[in-house]
């Protein structure tokens, strides 16, 4: 079954076959599987493609705001 992963770094989509994990073909980064099969995927025009991406690339750029902002928190406490 052909997995369909993305990069959290640079938002790249990648197709693996027989791999867990892969990664990153332009910059190294272990790639993030996502929820789309392979034929949504093939099925899906360049503007989904694009917007998948960017709604992920929201939802990384978020999570890492949280992030840092309870890294923040807890160096204050320390």
């Amino acid at each position: 079954m052909i997995k369909i992963f993305i990069c959290p770094k640079c938002y790249n989509f990648r197709m693996v076959s027989r791999k867990p994990s892969a990664e990153c073909y332009h910059c190294d980064a272990n790639l993030v599987k996502t929820e789309l099969e392979y034929t949504t995927y093939m099925d899906m025009s360049e503007e989904e493609r694009n917007a998948f991406k960017e709604n992920f690339k929201n939802r990384m750029l978020s999570y890492n705001e949280k992030l840092r902002d309870i890294l923040a928190v807890e160096e204050k406490v320390r």
